[in-house]
């Protein structure tokens, strides 16, 4: 590109068509009758995700159409409402009824499509998706009939899409779900009064999943309910709440995040009321995780595009900069960060399918929380640093929002890492259930199962420093350390980045070692990344990564590729 006036965008291409390493993984966790008619369908999606969606949630973002609160109509009449505007009641009524929860074949399905939405960051459409999820799976488990009946057709209806919504923070406890101060009344007529604040409410459309503490309930998550809880009452009363003020965030703009007092609000359990806590974090906050993990996967590899598409138009200092070692170092960093999170989230999204989001047996349900906790720790943790590296990758054009996509995915970056649970709050949850069950035995035998299939000679210098980071690791993490509370609050993330690391490349190693013969990126891209997550003392040593150099353009290009692999 002699002249940056020739550069041309990403846009209108099929994400999905350019995704080889999305499709291989889902080539492993798709059966094969499912194949071709999921393929169609994320085709289909990624075509709309880079044309018209995409143009619409460009347009959206912008400062004049954010969303407002109205109090009241044209007539004076109180509504309590906020005004998304026409842009993204549009485009979420065009992805309501493209299916993305109506029609997913799976939760592989539907994740793969939350993973395709990314692409073009929050956008107003994937925290509503994600709460409108988890209300959904909420009241199937647990809610009445009468909320079956009555709230399930409204929150899968394209006249009200992804209108729900889940409201638990509040201004002093912050993360500490047990310290919530709003009161539920019981009515006589099976109907709750809820009062009190809530601090962050993101997406406040229609439909309100309300978490608030029963008169006279013990104190802590065990005293601790949810409800439904909805702006308008089913005979078209206006429900007894205030909206306060809409929140300046850093990112996802277009997104309204709301602090909303509830007066008496009327509402109805879902589920028993003692059981609120466990529905809240087995229905409404595990699914969202897993949301935020296709979310963050989606905006890395979008980064990475992004990043690509320009290095390989850029001419600076006498040729392409996508030639340079260390823009392709980069690169192929974004490459295999993306590769991490997208299989450890899918592979999470297939035990779903085939347990529930709430597994009833006991060792099950507590590998499925440690792999949500991890998912969403692991995906988040390192998004803000990668979509800065994809920036920095454009120079000054990377930074001027006219030009790319990149500064509005760096501010919703942001978002997606305080969503659903702080860093420290989630490592310290693992390292807690890790301590009182069997979580590291597990963990054992998914690594010793894939060390069991894996030949010595297949890429020999990088399986010797897995298993011995892995050996040194079972050393070091007895359970004596983990149930000393200083020693497991000292060190819980350094655990989890070790553990959540090893268990992405065992399970990395294991694609890789089905297709090697006939093409060796996955391969090549486990070494990138047992390079970036494994210790070394010899950093510029010329074997293991660095002597798959011939390779990165292939792999960046994400075109086939054939390598020798036995000494890598």
């Amino acid at each position: 590109m002699p002249r940056l006036r020739d550069f041309q965008g990403i846009e209108g291409q099929d994400f999905f068509e350019i995704d080889r390493g999305f499709q291989s993984l889902l080539n492993e966790l798709l059966t094969k009758e499912e194949l071709e008619p999921v393929f169609n369908s994320l085709h289909h999606c990624a075509r709309l995700v880079a044309g018209r969606w995409n143009d619409l949630a460009r347009e959206a973002s912008t400062r004049e159409h954010r969303p407002k609160i109205m109090k009241l109509d044209r007539v004076g009449v109180p509504v309590e409402q906020v005004d998304l505007g026409s842009l993204t009641r549009h485009l979420r009524r065009e992805v309501a009824e493209f299916g993305v929860l109506t029609n997913a074949r799976s939760e592989v399905h539907k994740f793969a499509m939350v993973y395709l939405l990314a692409h073009n960051g929050e956008a107003s459409l994937n925290c509503g998706l994600s709460c409108t999820d988890g209300l959904i799976r909420a009241i199937e488990a647990c809610g009445s009939e009468f909320l079956r009946e009555t709230y399930l057709p409204l929150l899968l209806s394209v006249d009200t899409p992804l209108a729900g919504a889940q409201f638990v923070t509040e201004q002093e406890g912050g993360s500490d779900v047990g310290a919530i101060e709003s009161e539920a009344v019981p009515n006589s007529d099976g109907t709750w009064s809820i009062t009190g604040e809530k601090w962050f409410c993101s997406n406040p459309d229609e439909y309100f999943l309300v978490a608030a503490r029963p008169a006279g309930a013990h104190a802590g998550t065990a005293g601790v309910a949810v409800f439904l809880v909805p702006r308008v009452l089913p005979d078209g009363q206006l429900n007894k709440i205030s909206f306060k003020r809409l929140k300046d965030k850093l990112g996802t703009q277009s997104l309204p995040t709301a602090e909303i007092d509830f007066n008496q609000a009327t509402g109805w359990a879902i589920g028993d009321p003692a059981d609120g806590f466990k529905t809240l974090m087995s229905y409404v906050i595990n699914a969202s995780r897993v949301h935020n993990a296709a979310n963050a996967s989606g905006i890395l590899h979008r980064a990475f595009l992004e990043a690509r598409n320009y290095a390989r138009q850029r001419d600076a200092f006498g040729g392409a900069i996508i030639n340079y070692p260390l823009v392709q170092q980069t690169l192929i960093s974004l490459l295999e960060r993306c590769w991490r999170s997208r299989v450890l989230t899918f592979k999470l999204a297939a035990l779903i399918d085939e347990n529930g989001i709430a597994p009833t047996d006991k060792n099950q349900s507590m590998w499925q929380r440690f792999l949500i906790n991890l998912a969403k720790y692991r995906t988040a943790s390192t998004l803000t640093d990668s979509v800065r590296e994809a920036i920095l990758v454009l120079g000054g054009n990377g930074i001027v929002e006219d030009f790319t996509i990149l500064p509005r995915l760096l501010r919703d970056a942001m978002i997606i890492e305080t969503w659903e649970g702080a860093h420290n709050t989630l490592c310290l949850q693992i390292v807690r259930d890790a301590a009182k069950s069997d979580l590291i035995d597990h963990w054992r035998g998914e690594i010793n199962a894939t060390l069991t299939r894996w030949p010595r000679y297949f890429l020999s210098q990088t399986r010797a420093r897995f298993e011995q980071t892995f050996k040194q690791t079972l050393e070091e993490v007895s359970a004596d350390r983990l149930a000393d509370r200083e020693w497991s609050a000292t060190h819980a993330r350094r655990l989890v980045d070790r553990l959540g690391g090893l268990l992405e490349l065992a399970w990395m190693a294991g694609m890789a070692l089905r297709p090697a013969e006939q093409d060796a990126t996955a391969a090549l891209v486990t070494v990138a990344a047992a390079h970036t997550l494994l210790p070394s003392l010899r950093i510029f040593e010329e074997s293991g990564f660095y002597s798959t150099a011939r390779h990165w353009a292939a792999l960046i290009d994400e075109a086939p590729v054939n390598a020798a692999l036995d000494n890598l």
